[in-house]
This record gives structure tokens, C-alpha cells and sequence, in this order.
């Protein structure tokens, strides 16, 4: 199939762009890892494929987009819209990914030829135990992504089964996607919003039309993408976490932390019912039949934190995973930049360095990194990111830019960054006719804490006031989320400095934080909730060190004293490395008593994420034969009917409709729902003025009628009974005028409805 083919180019074009722009993964490895014994442990799959994977399918799918946009005027009408730019995107990535691999096979034979040693650093040692360890981990992370996605979105009885829990923010989605596979959404437009370019980062659901325009179902078509995605960002996730920690069990704690969130909800809930009188028994019933989403906090009623967001928002996946990927690469020189500094002696040298030195600013010479290919990678990836997630760029710059504060090689982060903002001004100028469209950075301070909204912090004591509120807001929707990371921060913090060791993994907290702290004082968007994903990516990164902790509390990295290797010479005082051991007595004790707290923790932290996948599952299936999957029919009659009798750029004139129907045929309407396209920025207040309008016939006008249908593009409007009910459309509807002054298109007696051409 044309999908699936399309889909093995794009990785194996993201694989062999690394292999030749990062010519040594296990060099990269090096400059990340806490503990270089951990190198053997990890192998050089668990950064290629994932990564390869991710930058594969954005830049092909950006790629593709352009071509499709290009070609679009060219292409005969009775020829799929998408299918000329898929077969020369394919055929374009084929190719260099072919080029590239011959590039990097003749550089390893150049180098063998020469005498280098290729396996000079060390290499995974492919023991069975952590083959299998990788493998089964992956496999069970997979298993826990398909029943995320599959559990909300997925086929029955030839229908697509939308959840409860996601449909509403899923209708823009499959309308998008249904847009562009089986539709013409160039130039591009909001579906429920058209005429009006688009504001919304939407090039994720580009590509899951792309694969609905290839062959796959559209259910298939959201679904694969995203478990691709997901699975390589906590992928890249549990693997940042094993080279930090220098243990191999984060792999496994890092998904499980980001997949079962931390927070306050389910314990102030057990508190309240033990409060009202529940016994343990029906407490934990009550936790395991509750289909409705705990509101602790503001929205926290729509799921906001938890699992549910990851079906609902299935470009978030790809947004994070590309933050991992910048932190990884920029991550080298982050480190070096504190280790250089505890090897120089005085305060003046040491500013010296941090301020002026050559290495602060400009790559060191000959560095084996070959940091201009990691800036050239990035800069590509950063270049197609604005309308992938527009949120997730930001807070990766961001986070960036609290790592260049400590990191050698400024000047690459400095291009990096300029690219994205060039990139995204000119994108946003393209898909939005400006920047201020899609983005207006504003002050306004509290996040959506009620008693801080938009209030101005002046004076010592109000500031502090305001403080306390944030933190016991973080307390509660973050909990050991929060808590773990400050206390980390100087314990590790101190432990390093103290042992005179390499202090970067707790500084990197500091920069970890920055999306977090930009939520609560910056306002990006009309729908100021939206700052939650900055919050979640701060979070998500918290987890990649929390997980270190986890593992190293699971087996204490603390040798037995009778087992130390005694050294061959007597070394100086000065010069003996001092080992904490355990003797045998305790070694057992010790061992099990930070296993107990390891679990304690663990439970802890994912308590209110396992109470939430309870409430995930119930809140989506069906109880006492009421149905809580809304169901949309591919082979419905209207859809069946828009697609042969219309055209692909056509505009209906519809109620407000959010899902529907009519949406999988491909075409967009003038006013659909309007809360999306209010949150994206458009301006929904004019719109509805002028919707009311045409629904009265434009006052009965049937000249200014057909005029303004002409301007906007209007070819068909659909009268039915879900006019009536909504105070926005009930009092303006006026069936009579359509009927007297237009003629039937079509009419589904079985629904009620009529289509009228303008």
C-alpha cells in the first residue's frame, strides 16, 4: 500500500540524514551520559530510529505539503489532488535517502582504509538480558499507545467511533484530515471556519490526510501516524533518561511516568469520600467505575492533564519529541561547558570561560561532535515545526534558550533559533497573512488560577501572595511532579559540587522549567487554557529525570565492600577516590528498604494517572445501554452525495455543526463550530453577524444574497432541523426563503434534509 511505502521513505530518510550529519551516535552518547560504563548498555537504535523517524516525517510531509500546493493548479480534476506530489516526494526521499547512505558508507570506508578505529568508543554490548529488557519494554509501551488510540478512535460496524472523551476536539481534526484525503484544502483553510486562511498548526493532520489520500481508512490513517510518533518520543524520553541516570530500568519509568501523570486529584478525592463516610472497599469501587473526570482544578472536569489529552491532541507527540531531540544534540555542549569549568582553577579563569572564551561562543576545533551538522539538522527540523505545533516550538526554544545561558557553542543555538523565527514569520505570513494571526505574546500573569488572572504583582507582599498560590496550584496539578525536581535540584546539586563532579543534570533543570514559568506571565493565544502544553512539556521533561531517580532508588548503585576492586599501586592520598560501600550485613536491607521507597514514589507519582485511565475507559464505552461513542458513517448517503456532485473547494452554508457527517466528505463549511475557531484566533464575532444574516435570506435579499455567497465561495446550503435549538441560529433560520429562491440540490428524507444550490 501506497501509505505504509510512503511512510517506510520518510524514516529511512530521517535515519540516513542523522547517520550523515552525526557521523557517531555513540560520540553523542559520550557527551550526554552521566557515567560512561552506561554506553554498553544503551544501544544506538534507541536515538536513530525514533529520531530518524520523527525528523523523516515532518520534513517529508512539509515537503510534500509544497509540492501539493505547487502542483495544485496543474492537476486535471478527475486526478487525485495529492497523488502527483506524493509520488515525486517519494520518489525526491528515495533517493537521498539512498545518497546519503552511500555518503556515509563511503566515509566508514575511507576511514577504515586510513587505519581508524570505527569501534573506538564503546558499543552496546548485545547481552540477551537487555535485548530482551529494550524489547519487551517497547512492546508493552506500544500495547499501552494502541489502546490509548485505538480505545477512542476505531471501527465498528463500518462506522468511525469517536470517544466521549475526545470527539469534540476531534472534529477539527477529521474534518482537516478528511480535507486533504479526500478533499482540496489548498490554499489551506480552517474547515469549520472557511474562507479565512488558517491559524491552527495543522500539518500533522496534512499527513494523516496524506495517508487517507494513499489508501488507509481515516481511522488507520490518524492512528498509525500518531503510535509512530508517540512511541518515538518516549522512546527518545526513556532513553535520555538511561544516559543520564546511567540506569537502565529510567527506559521503563520514563513512558510510565508520562503515560500515568502525577497530581493531587485522586487523593483530596479518597480524602472527600473517607470524609463522607465511604468505606476502603467502596472507595476503590467507586475509583473504578467513575466515567467522569475529577474537577480539582479549573477544567480539570475536561481531562485536561490527564492520559486523555494524548488521544485528543495527537500532534503533541510529535512537538515533544522534537524538544528531545534539540536537547539531545544542544545537550553535549551543555555539559561540556560545566565540566571545563570544575577542571579550571580561580574565579577570574573560570568567568573567563563561561563569558569569553572561545568555546563559549564558537565549536571547539576538531571537535568530533561535528556540531555544524547537529545545527544544520536542527535548523531543517526547526524550519517545517511552526504549523506542526506551534506551542511546541516555542517551548523549545525556550528551553534552548536557558541551556545556551550554560552551554558552550552559543552561536549554534543562536542559528537554530533564528531560523525558527524567520521560518515561523514567514509561515504564518503564508498560512495566516501574518504573525499576529496565529501568535500575540502579551503579559498576563496566573495561568487560569481564578484569583491571579491577568493581576498585576506589585509590592513585595502581593508578589509573595501570588507565589503561594501558584505553588499550591503546581502542588496540586503537578504533585511529586513538582516536588521531586526542587528537591533534586540541590541535593544533586550540592552532591556534585561537593564530590567535585560535572553539576550539568541539575542545572538542567533550571532550563526544563522555562516552558512552566513562560504559562503563567505570557498570554499566546485568545484561549489563554492553551498555555497548558508549555505546562505538560515542562512536566514531561521533569520525567526524564525523575525516572533517573526512580531507577537508581530500585537498585541502589552502591558496591558491596568485600567486592571492590583493591588497586595494584598505592595511590596518593589526594588521589584516592573515595567508594561509599556497604558492608554484607546491611547491603540487603539497605537495598530492599530503597526499593520500598522506590515504589512508594512510583506510586505517588502515577496514583491520579491510574484513577484517570479508569475514568478514560468507562467515560468511553457503553453502560446501561446508553451509547457514549459518537459515530460518523463514511458511506453515508450526504457523504456519498457531496463527493460526486460537488466540488472540492466548495463551501456549505451548514448549522453549527462540530461533528458530523458531512465533514468525511471532504468540504468545508462557513461557519461551523465556533469555540475552535475562536481559541485559533479567528474572528468569530464578525462571522457570526454575518452567518445570522444569511440564514435570514440576508434580510430576505435574494440579489445580496447570492452576492455575498458568490464573494465567499457558497455553493450549497443545507437546510435541516439542527438549526433549531441553538439561540445563535433559532431565531434567525428562515427555511421558507431558501425554499422559495433556491434550487433543491438533494433531499434525505430519511434525516430531514435538503441541499439548496446557490
Amino acid at each position: 500500500m501506497l501509505a505504509v511505502l510512503y511512510l517506510i521513505i520518510a524514516v529511512f530518510f530521517g535515519t540516513q540524514l542523522i547517520r550523515l550529519l552525526i557521523p557517531d551516535i555513540r560520540r553523542l552518547y559520550v557527551g550526554v551520559a552521566s557515567d560512561q560504563s552506561i554506553l554498553e548498555k544503551v544501544p544506538t537504535s534507541l536515538f536513530l530510529f525514533p529520531a530518524g523517524t520523527l525528523i523523516g516525517l515532518v520534513v517529508m510531509t512539509f515537503t510534500t505539503y509544497i509540492l501539493a500546493y505547487i502542483l495544485y493548479p496543474f492537476i486535471p480534476s478527475d486526478t487525485a489532488t495529492l497523488l502527483p506530489a506524493d509520488i515525486l516526494a517519494m520518489c525526491l526521499f528515495t533517493y537521498l535517502g539512498c545518497l546519503f547512505w552511500q555518503r556515509c558508507f563511503i566515509r566508514n570506508y575511507r576511514k577504515i582504509k586510513a587505519g581508524v578505529d570505527l569501534n573506538k568508543l564503546s558499543l552496546f554490548q548485545r547481552r540477551p538480558g537487555a535485548i530482551i529488557f529494550f524489547s519487551m519494554t517497547t512492546v508493552l509501551v506500544l500495547i499501552a499507545l494502541v489502546f490509548v488510540y485505538f480505545y477512542t478512535c476505531h471501527m465498528s460496524d463500518g462506522k468511525i467511533c469517536l470517544g466521549y472523551s475526545i470527539f469534540s476536539d476531534f472534529s477539527p481534526h477529521v474534518a482537516i484530515t478528511s480535507g486533504f484525503g479526500v478533499g482540496s484544502n489548498f490554499p489551506t483553510q480552517y474547515p469549520h471556519f472557511a474562507g479565512d486562511n488558517i491559524q491552527y498548526h495543522f500539518m500533522f493532520y496534512f499527513l494523516t490526510g496524506n495517508m487517507e489520500a494513499l489508501g488507509l481508512p481515516l481511522v488507520w490513517a490518524i492512528n498509525i501516524p500518531s503510535l509512530l510518533c508517540m512511541l518515538s518520543t518516549l522512546t527518545l524520553l526513556g532513553t535520555l533518561a538511561v544516559l543520564l541516570s546511567g540506569r537502565r530500568a529510567a527506559y521503563l519509568f520514563a513512558p510510565l511516568l508520562v503515560l500515568f501523570r502525577s497530581g493531587w486529584n485522586v487523593f483530596h478525592q479518597v480524602g472527600e469520600l473517607r470524609d463522607a463516610g465511604s468505606s476502603w472497599g467502596s472507595v476503590f469501587k467507586f475509583l473504578a467505575e467513575q466515567s467522569s473526570w475529577y474537577g480539582y482544578t479549573f477544567r480539570d472536569e475536561w481531562g485536561l492533564w490527564a492520559v486523555n489529552v494524548y488521544a485528543n491532541q495527537r500532534h503533541l507527540a510529535v512537538g515533544v519529541g522534537i524538544i528531545v531531540i534539540f536537547i539531545f544534540l544542544f545537550l553535549p555542549h551543555f555539559r561540556r561547558m560545566f565540566l571545563h569549568l570544575t577542571r579550571t582553577e580561580g574565579f577570574k579563569e573560570k568567568c573567563k570561560r563561561f563569558f569569553a572564551s572561545r568555546e563559549a561562543w564558537i565549536h571547539r576545533k576538531d571537535d568530533p561532535l561535528k556540531p555544524w551538522g547537529s545545527v544544520i539538522l536542527l535548523s531543517l527540523v526547526a524550519a517545517v515545526m511552526p504549523f506542526f505545533h506551534g506551542s511546541c516550538l516555542i517551548s523549545a526554544l525556550l528551553v534552548l534558550f536557558g541551556m545556551a545561558i550554560f552551554s558552550e557553542f552559543r552561536l549554534g543555538y543562536a542559528v537554530v533559533a533564528l531560523v525558527s523565527v524567520v521560518s515561523s514569520v514567514l509561515q504564518a505570513r503564508f498560512f495566516a497573512g501574518g504573525a499576529g494571526n496565529v501568535a500575540t505574546f502579551k503579559y498576563f500573569f496566573g495561568f487560569v488560577i481564578p484569583e491571579l488572572n491577568g493581576k498585576n504583582q506589585s509590592g513585595f507582599g502581593t508578589a509573595l501572595s501570588y507565589s503561594g498560590k501558584v505553588i499550591s496550584y503546581l502542588n496540586k496539578i503537578g504533585y511529586l511532579t513538582v516536588i521531586i525536581p526542587c528537591v533534586l535540584f540541590f541535593t544533586l546539586l550540592i552532591y556534585e559540587l561537593v564530590k567535585r563532579k560535572n553539576p550539568y543534570r541539575a542545572i538542567l533543570l533550571i532550563p526544563f522549567s522555562f516552558p512552566l514559568i513562560f504559562a503563567f506571565y505570557c498570554q499566546v493565544s485568545l484561549e489563554v487554557l492553551a498555555n497548558h502544553k508549555f505546562i505538560q512539556v515542562s512536566f514531561i521533561l521533569f520525567d526524564i529525570l525523575i525516572a533517573g531517580v526512580l531507577a537508581n532508588l530500585l537498585a541502589l548503585p552502591i558496591p558491596i565492600k568485600e567486592r571492590l576492586p583493591q588497586p595494584k599501586k598505592k595511590k596518593k592520598k589526594a588521589e584516592t577516590e573515595r567508594v561509599f560501600a556497604l558492608s554484607k550485613k546491611t547491603f540487603i536491607p539497605v537495598q530492599i528498604a530503597s526499593a520500598v521507597v522506590c515504589l512508594g514514589l512510583t506510586f505517588g507519582l502515577t496514583a491520579t494517572g491510574i484513577s484517570e485511565w479508569f475514568i478514560y475507559r468507562n467515560i468511553n464505552c457503553c453502560e446501561n445501554g446508553k451509547q457514549y461513542y459518537i459515530t460518523l458513517d463514511p458511506n453515508a448517503p450526504i457523504v456519498d452525495w457531496v463527493k460526486k456532485n460537488t466540488d472540492e473547494d466548495d463551501i456549505f452554508l451548514t448549522p453549527m455543526w462540530s461533528t458530523n457527517d458531512f465533514f468525511l466528505a471532504g468540504r468545508r463549511v462557513y461557519y461551523g463550530w465556533p469555540y475552535f475557531a475562536w481559541s485559533a484566533g479567528h474572528d468569530t464575532e464578525t462571522r457570526q453577524i454575518n452567518y445570522q444574516w444569511l440564514l435570514s435570506g440576508a434580510n430576505n435579499n435574494i440579489d445580496e444574497f447570492r452576492r455575498y455567497c458568490a464573494e465567499m465561495n457558497i455553493k450549497y446550503v443545507i437546510c435541516c432541523p439542527d438549526y433549531y435549538g441553538p439561540e445563535e441560529t433559532d431565531g434567525f433560520y428562515n427555511p421558507d426563503f431558501f425554499e422559495a429562491n433556491l434550487k433543491e440540490a438533494v433531499r434525505f428524507d430519511d434525516q430531514n434534509m435538503i441541499i439548496y444550490k446557490v
